[in-house]
């Protein structure tokens, strides 16, 4: 059962007395030397008290204003480092670009470096062929190449052979003569007789670098593919390939 220990209160006019509290300092007149005397007393009566707290408030403050510093020079580097995040994203893409240019050209590589254009082959041929040469046909490509000529002199023949093994677009050492016969003819209406001779050659071409490439074409007047080969070669230089 609850006690009820202010019983001597009911139907009396006396009232609970309550200690009055100590005079506040810093709500009077007083001056301000007494006030911070009144407010350091108060500190140092209550060190258990104010002194933890105190402590705490003041290194909280300390590192507070310690961290401006940091913060303002992260704050004046901020747009420097956003400036930095996108040239590195804009090299990256560069340097992926980069990577499939230099794979696409790798797989295009083989149509401006083949051993031998058939052009080059064709026009170092017909600068092969001397006067009294009838070429009767010819079969190139880019592992070598077989040739059929007739001539009414075997002078011309051996002159024929040898522009054909001195061309710059043939490997020399690898130039052979299939077979060489040679036919009597009858005239008709006359006992005389034509005496010709038929020539088989064949070879291998060379692969050809593309410094002397790109003189051929020149002689050659290949101008086109000269111009190709140039800016394909530039390009190259560019990528570093």
């Amino acid at each position: 059962m609850r006690i009820n220990y202010n019983f001597a209160f009911k139907d009396s006019k006396l009232r609970p007395w309550e200690r009055p509290a100590p005079p506040n300092l810093l709500l009077t007149d007083a001056s301000l030397e007494k006030k911070l005397k009144y407010i350091y007393d108060g500190f140092n009566n209550n060190a258990n008290l104010f002194y933890p707290s105190t402590i705490v408030l003041a290194s909280s403050i300390g590192i507070y204003f310690f961290s401006l510093y940091p913060k303002g020079i992260l704050k004046t580097l901020e747009n420097d480092h956003y400036q930095y995040e996108q040239i590195v994203n804009k090299l990256s893409n560069l340097e992926a670009s980069k990577k499939r240019f230099k794979s696409n050209l790798r797989d295009i590589e083989d149509y401006f470096y083949q051993p031998t254009t058939s052009l080059l082959f064709t026009f170092y041929l017909q600068n092969s062929i001397p006067k009294g040469i009838m070429l009767d046909n010819y079969h190139f490509s880019d592992n070598g190449f077989d040739i059929s000529a007739t001539s009414y002199s075997i002078d011309n023949l051996n002159e024929f052979l040898t522009l054909i093994i001195e061309s710059p677009v043939v490997i020399k050492e690898s130039v052979n003569v299939a077979f060489l016969n040679r036919e009597e003819k009858s005239i008709s209406g006359s006992k005389d007789k034509v005496i010709t001779f038929n020539i088989s050659i064949y070879g291998e071409t060379k692969k050809i670098d593309i410094k002397n490439r790109e003189l051929l074409y020149e002689e050659a007047q290949a101008y086109g593919l000269l111009k190709k080969l140039k800016r394909f070669n530039n390009l190259k230089n560019l990528l570093q390939i």
